[in-house]
């Protein structure tokens, strides 16, 4: 457990349920969050931890003054998956490559990186080629087309720290645009592919180590960065900045609990998180989203507060009874200390089982921020276990952006 003095936190093992490939045992967050500065200052990171796990399946849950029942909180068509992150300031503070000096830009070797101008008849570029007949092998990239992968991927690293969030797919959608060009063939698109696998084995490319993301009182690092690749487990840091994203997407309608409210809540009753929300009316909020951390597993509870429904979600459909009177009784007490007795009775509690379904032990915390993201919006859930790996390069992005792509 956590200490409960105002002293920074011991460093605690990672949260979750199988090893990581990347160094473990970044995590964390602030127990009561104090006023965030701007928007892109710079601010000491937090101490770090946190991971994914479970199983399981039950019934509704029963004893929260109202019955059980699945809740009014969305339903499950499909619509179409969510559009790239819009291309908006980019708060970081200055990198450096694999701990060396900073990388300048490489010189083109042939040609410049940009569309070519159709007035000027001594361009290197020809003019836009048609695509060839399927029976025939498309044409090799040529020196000019190699030069501008290259450019394009310098962009990406200083811009993501890494090429984690990036597929062949983009490089490829950016040469179009800039050649008037197919390359989406089987042959150049497998070349994109090997330069980019090149480019990530240079020294000092795979990843830059001096990277830093600010958003408020919130600094991700690479270590924080790098826990969205593949089968790693989301720690706090992660967490409560997407949450922040989230909540400032639709301020006047969500509130985003910081990952250890939920801890303190558990640990120390109503008089340990009291001050959580001084300067919040969580009454006059249409949602609260509260991230559940238990061992090695995240989970989710959303309050409609305006249907007096308390549901919980679980990507593996893990039943926790007592989560759910946890916080009953936490909004019960909030209401009389905020003298708002309207809102004292009626408190009704769910598990929802219909709900997108993990099938490994890392991805219980990028599900858990697809729900906020989802529940937020007002727009059903739309992703299953398939589409993991590119929302996770999706909210390494937004994270990166400040901002979610909507």
């Amino acid at each position: 457990p956590r200490p409960v003095a105002t002293a920074p936190p011991p460093p605690r093992p990672p949260r979750g349920s199988s090893p990581s490939p990347t160094p473990a045992g970044h995590g964390g967050g602030v127990a009561d969050p104090g006023p965030a500065p701007p928007c892109g200052a710079a601010a000491p990171p937090p101490p770090r931890e946190r991971g994914g796990g479970g199983g399981g399946e039950g019934p509704l849950l029963n004893g929260l003054g109202g019955g059980g029942g699945a809740g009014p909180l969305l339903g499950c068509p499909s619509p179409p998956r969510a559009p790239p992150p819009s291309q908006g300031p980019i708060l970081i503070s200055n990198v450096t490559g694999g701990g060396g000096a900073e990388p300048g830009p490489r010189p083109l070797l042939a040609g410049q990186c940009h569309a070519p101008s159709a007035s000027s008849p001594s361009s290197a570029t020809p003019p836009p080629a048609r695509a060839p007949p399927p029976s025939q092998p498309s044409p090799p990239l040529r020196e000019e087309h190699v030069t501008c992968v290259q450019s394009i991927l310098d962009e990406f690293l200083q811009a993501y720290g890494s090429l984690i969030p990036v597929s062949a797919d983009e490089v490829v959608e950016k040469l179009e645009d800039i050649f008037q060009q197919e390359f989406s063939t089987p042959q150049r698109r497998g070349s994109v592919q090997q330069l980019l696998q090149s480019y990530q084995r240079l020294p000092g490319n795979a990843l830059l180590r001096g990277f830093r993301v600010s958003y408020k009182r919130h600094v991700l690092t690479m270590d924080d960065l790098q826990t969205l690749y593949g089968p790693n487990w989301l720690n706090d840091q992660v967490m409560n900045m997407y949450g922040d994203l989230v909540m400032d997407a639709v301020p006047d309608k969500v509130h985003f609990f910081n990952s250890f409210f939920y801890d303190k809540l558990r640990t120390r009753g109503y008089e340990g998180v009291q001050r959580w929300t001084k300067n919040v009316d969580i009454f006059g909020k249409e949602l609260l989203l509260i991230p559940i951390h238990l061992e090695v597993h995240w989970s989710l509870v959303a309050v409609d507060v305006a249907r007096r429904t308390i549901t919980y979600f679980d990507s593996q459909r893990t039943l926790n009874r007592r989560c759910p009177k946890h916080i009953c009784r936490y909004l019960q007490a909030e209401a009389d200390k905020k003298e708002r007795p309207d809102f004292r009775e009626g408190w009704r509690g769910a598990f929802k089982m219909n709900v997108a379904r993990q099938n490994n032990d890392s991805d219980c915390g990028a599900f858990v921020l697809q729900y906020c993201k989802f529940l937020a919006l007002g727009r059903p859930f739309s992703f299953t276990q398939q589409d993991m790996p590119h929302l996770r390069r999706l909210m390494y992005k937004e994270l990166c952006h400040c901002q979610l792509a909507l």
